[in-house]
């Protein structure tokens, strides 16, 4: 029987700063659920005070973090840069780490600095976080990409780095709606339609994401699921689950993975960290999902997202 898999379109952990293995942190390789595969996108996360070469500083360091950990843990993790890499890591018993970055900022308002990202291996790139930066305006300020931004977006598509809407205002999301021509993802964003937060998608978001054939990554953020009220994590699966099956209602099968969070949000007790993976599989088909719609929403979308995107 081949080992279960997933995979994971988001996680903060190497901002952490707290290595890979024994941290106390969600994603730990200790952590990992016995007898699984697991391919994680681990974001180096711009926070909002990094501007200009502070930005890229900060992306450095941490790049250089996670550099240093696929070196330590080589027997264990290594990193990846394509579809087909992920799938020979698995096939060689490793686990699988794409480098990503959450926040333009990094890139200083310097179209060279994409190449950079590029060259370190960097695959997805989240347009914003929460306010404005050279590229566009997150989900807490008003605007669309700006020219900067709508450039930087071709030229990532030239590179192959996939554009995130994740943390995108409306009016930014509607500009690469309009503007990208290869499949594009929200790495970790859930149903506005179940739990109205500005951080979640509507339900056309949704839907123009499923038609360019990208990826959605439901996020484990407890606040992002259901209004219980701040900090509150005992919430039941079906707060998670509600959002899963929206998005199947919207034709969703073959665009819906997992974008966790972990290391960047609170997360439900019935999860509680990376470990939590196997016990949600078991939720998911308890509440109906059969196994090959749960393995394909575990990891099978998200590598075929990978595929679709290096193919267009």
């Amino acid at each position: 029987m081949d080992k279960p898999r997933f995979l994971d379109l988001h996680c903060d952990t190497i901002t952490r700063g707290k290595g890979l293995r024994g941290n106390g942190c969600q994603v730990d390789l200790l952590r990992v659920p016995e007898g699984w595969q697991w391919c994680q996108a681990f974001a180096v996360w711009v926070p909002d005070e990094y501007r200009g070469r502070a930005a890229l500083d900060y992306f450095r360091r941490f790049a250089g973090e996670f550099h240093g950990e696929m070196a330590r843990h080589r027997d264990r993790i290594r990193q990846v840069r394509s579809a087909r890499e992920v799938e020979e890591a698995l096939e060689a018993g490793l686990h699988a780490a794409f480098l990503t970055v959450e926040g333009g900022a990094a890139l200083m308002g310097e179209m060279g600095s994409l190449d950079l990202l590029w060259e370190e291996g960097v695959r997805m790139l989240t347009l914003t976080w929460n306010g404005p930066n050279e590229l566009g305006s997150g989900c807490a300020a008003q605007g669309g990409l700006t020219p900067f931004g709508k450039a930087a977006l071709a030229r990532m598509e030239e590179l192959g780095i996939a554009a995130d809407v994740s943390h995108l205002n409306d009016e930014g999301f509607a500009d690469v709606v309009r503007l990208a021509r290869r499949p594009f993802a929200a790495s970790h964003s859930d149903s506005r339609a179940v739990r109205g937060h500005r951080r979640n998608l509507t339900d056309q978001q949704f839907m123009a994401i499923r038609d360019a054939g990208g990826i959605v990554g439901i996020n484990f953020y407890v606040d992002f699921l259901d209004g219980l009220g701040p900090g509150r994590t005992d919430l039941p699966p079906e707060s998670l689950m509600r959002h899963i099956f929206h998005f199947l209602e919207l034709g969703g099968e073959d665009c819906i993975a997992l974008g966790s969070d972990f290391d960047g949000a609170q997360v439900p007790d019935f999860i509680g960290d990376i470990s939590g993976v196997a016990t949600l599989r078991e939720i998911m088909l308890q509440s109906g999902l059969g196994p090959v719609l749960a393995d394909k929403i575990l990891f099978r979308n998200g590598l075929d997202f990978w595929k679709r995107y290096e193919k267009s």
